[in-house]
């Protein structure tokens, strides 16, 4: 490879005055034009030189070039970790080549994330010791407000991409003489700005579904950026917006809500994409976006930024930002009035999925114009609103069918799981405790200490379960909640159909089984399993591979149970006859071929647990009406969704080949599949940690 040289340095050697910028700064060297001098200008001119070289070292760091661990992530080296590197810094490294696409810059440790930076020639460097810097990018963005219609703009000072990101991964590709290494060269790099960041920022959502954040004060600080930054693809260039300015220590998302005379929409700032479900859904030629969202708080103290203090988006993407469909379309408002409207409220969340709340409608916002009553149809625990147009003439009494639509909604929304059940509060019929039984050989999943226990004790055949000893831990989940996740995460349980009574301090079980039949079908379903794992899972499949494998089984083995639907009366549990409950275990699919959607979620959890694959059983309820569970599995880092029951071509859905909603995100389960989940399958606290990417 030819080898660089800058021999621009010395012409700029020879001229008698020199301006350097660096850093923002302006230093003016004067030199002589040959070394002709008394001592005294010799002397002035070495410490001009010296001063030259300090303020030129103030903004740079070295990255090393040689490794300190090899292959500690399989196929790259990592170097020693560089810390307190000024976020206007520069990174150089000695090259002795031009290749500057040789270096790229990272957000994250997968490498996956990129961050915009200039990789150039090094024009400090001497001929003899080429070298090519790695410049972050200054990041100025302007915040617009509206207020009485009028819209203005002020510009934010950011500081570089290094505030925003200021942790980084760079990666060397070349050695300093050009040559390919065996591997890349991983130098994690930690920016730390003047300003301090806030030490805390936590994210909310308020009643009304606005996101709500409050940080901790930074001394001296005049203002404080709300900043949002996207990644569309591996572009992040133009996606950096500030949503928010404010000299206080929270946000609202509120004071981005627009409210006009027939409809509303909220979060509009924090919107992570522009395709949403119901849009592909009318446009099947759009596919769904990947993005990568980070939201936190830059605060400034003398104009100077500090580094993002980055907030959790994990639990945000539910918020609501508009209405998901015109609520007269379809119904059948000529006849029937009010009637017609469905109970649910649809509506688009800021990452793209399309969910449901209940509908309600405050009688005093109702308005008659000329033959319409205009009734403003609100979702609840949002802020969003769709006005219906209904004829007069198919109303009655506006009082009295207001007040029936709004107990009907609270009535149908929200639905509790696929069937509702809940445990009985009893404390005047207090239980003795049984004996903590020993902890199961099967399976057991809990994402907390309270879950995790009452899972091990249902799956061990307990039916008296001391909880006292978590009365005094903080942080657990109720009772109530803890059990849900219990049962629907644990279906070596078999507790679907049990019954529960709770004093507070005992949890009393009702099993729907007898012991010796629960054992029995336990070891029949372990065994089946590890049967099924053995025949269709290979050595050297990727989680992917086993994923689809497991999928292919279960919709060419199984069937969907239209017999069982048919012949359950109700929505409860306890209305399931005895001769029907297999299809809603995991054994009806997995024994007798055939169930329904529970029945294949705990399938599928079952036999992916058995190949190593991390899964969680997800309920919720389909747009169109219904409760309905399926799957998420773990694909590396990120979740993604997997409905075998709608993949199944032998049910009433429409997947010929099997693998439609098969790892997928929440936003691409579109038209019929449209679904909100509930907060039934885990904990509360924990929910926020199953979103699909």
């Amino acid at each position: 490879m030819t080898q660089r040289r800058f021999p621009w340095l010395a012409v700029l050697g020879s001229l008698g005055l020199v301006v350097v910028l660096v850093v923002g700064l302006v230093v003016v060297l004067a030199r002589g034009g040959d070394d002709d001098r008394p001592d005294d200008e010799r002397r002035s001119g070495s410490q001009a030189d010296a001063l030259r070289d300090r303020v030129l070292n103030e903004g740079r760091t070295e990255l090393p070039t040689t490794a300190a661990v090899e292959n500690a992530v399989p196929g790259y080296d990592y170097t020693e970790a560089l810390t307190g590197v000024g976020v206007d810094a520069d990174l150089t490294v000695p090259a002795d080549h031009d290749a500057t696409d040789q270096i790229e810059v990272y957000a994250d440790a997968a490498l996956t994330k990129p961050v915009p930076a200039l990789v150039l020639p090094d024009p400090t460097s001497p001929s003899s010791e080429p070298r090519l810097a790695v410049k972050p990018v200054q990041v100025r963005r302007a915040h617009i407000t509206r207020q009485n219609g009028q819209a203005s703009a002020t510009v934010a000072d950011l500081g570089t991409y290094w505030n925003l990101n200021p942790e980084v991964y760079v990666v060397q590709q070349l050695n300093p003489d050009g040559s390919k290494r065996s591997r890349p060269l991983v130098t994690e790099v930690s920016f730390v700005a003047e300003t301090p960041s806030p030490a805390q920022v936590a994210a909310t959502v308020s009643a009304q579904g606005d996101a709500l954040l409050e940080w901790s004060p930074v001394e001296g600080a005049t203002e404080y950026a709300v900043v949002l930054q996207q990644r569309r693809g591996s572009n992040l260039v133009g996606t950096v917006r500030v949503i928010g300015r404010t000299t206080e220590t929270t946000w609202s998302s509120e004071e981005t809500a627009v409210c006009r005379t027939v409809s509303c929409t909220q979060n509009e700032a924090l919107r992570l994409t522009t395709v949403d479900a119901s849009t592909m859904a009318s446009n099947p030629t759009l596919v769904g976006e990947e993005i990568d969202a980070r939201l936190g708080v830059v605060a400034v103290v003398d104009r100077k930024p500090s580094a993002l203090a980055a907030v959790d988006l994990t639990g945000l993407e539910t918020l609501p930002v508009r209405s998901d469909r015109k609520w007269d379309g379809g119904a059948d408002i000529w006849n029937r009035g009010l009637a017609s409207l469905p109970s649910r409220f649809l509506f688009a969340s800021v990452d793209g999925s399309t969910r449901a709340t209940g509908a309600s409608i405050d009688r005093a916002d109702v308005r008659r114009k000329g033959r319409w009553w205009e009734v403003p149809l609100q979702g609840q625990g949002t802020r969003l609103l769709e006005t219906v147009r209904i004829p007069v003439d198919a109303v009655k009494d506006i009082d009295a069918e207001v007040a029936a639509f709004n107990a009907r909604a609270q009535r149908d929304y929200p639905k509790a799981g696929l069937l509702r059940s809940s445990i009985v509060i009893d404390v005047g019929d207090p239980r003795k405790p049984g004996p903590e039984l020993p902890k199961p050989t099967y399976p057991v999943f809990g994402s907390n200490d309270l879950s995790t226990f009452i899972a091990e004790q249902l799956v061990a055949g307990a039916t008296d379960i001391d909880l006292s000893a978590f009365d005094d831990q903080p942080g657990l989940p109720d009772v109530q909640d803890a059990w849900r996740e219990a049962v629907y995460q644990n279906p070596y349980a078999l507790a679907y159909f049990d019954r529960y009574t709770y004093d507070g301090s005992v949890l009393h079980v009702q099993p729907a089984y007898p012991a010796a039949e629960k054992q029995r079908r336990q070891q029949r379903i372990a065994d089946r399993a590890e049967e099924i794992v053995r025949s269709e899972i290979t050595a050297g499949m990727s989680v992917a591979d086993k994923v689809r494998a497991l999928n292919r089984y279960l919709v060419d083995q199984g069937e969907y149970d239209d017999a069982a639907i048919a012949g359950s009366p109700g929505k409860y549990r306890s209305d399931i006859p005895a001769r029907l409950r297999y299809a809603w275990e995991p054994d009806g699919i997995l024994l007798s071929g055939t169930g329904v959607c529970m029945s294949y979620a705990y399938a599928f959890d079952v036999l992916a647990e058995e190949a190593g694959i991390e899964s969680v059983v997800v309920t919720g309820d389909l747009a169109d009406g219904g409760a309905h569970a399926w799957n998420k599995v773990r694909i590396g880092n990120s979740w993604r969704a997997v409905d075998v029951t709608w993949n199944d071509p032998g049910g009433r859905w429409t997947s010929p080949r099997g693998d439609r909603y098969l790892m997928i995100r929440d936003a691409q389960f579109t038209g019929d599949a449209l679904r909100s989940e509930d907060d039934d399958w885990m904990s509360d606290g924990f929910l926020r940690d199953y979103p699909t990417r």
